[in-house]
């Protein structure tokens, strides 16, 4: 009994050492706003509904840009864990961008 017991912590504790979180960026050469924005998604029964379904950029937006200079997609131990134990029906992920910087007017210094 004490070795079944053991052998649950040390496999309960190797799997939470070797978990981590992972992330994705997607960037451009457009010279990107060192600031970034971000909003946490959730995806609804194996990804078939999300929430907010379209995901705005008001900063960026009000830049006049019409464009991001770095998208990141991010996940975490905790958001892996809610996935696992609702079966995939729940899972949320962070998404962070960088909008691009607006270019200089010309004849302007």
């Amino acid at each position: 009994m004490r070795s079944k017991l053991s052998t649950s912590i040390l496999s309960v504790l190797l799997i939470v050492s070797l978990s981590s979180c992972y992330t994705a960026r997607v960037g451009t050469h457009i010279q990107g706003d060192p600031v970034a924005a971000g909003q946490t998604v959730h995806f609804f029964l194996w990804g078939a509904l999300q929430s907010p379904k379209q995901i705005t950029t008001p900063v960026c937006d009000s830049l006049g840009v019409g464009g991001m200079a770095e998208v990141t997609v991010k996940n975490n131990f905790g958001y892996s864990l809610i996935t696992v134990v609702t079966l995939g029906i729940w899972s949320p992920t962070r998404l962070e961008w960088k909008c691009a910087k607006p270019c200089p007017k010309e004849g302007v210094k």
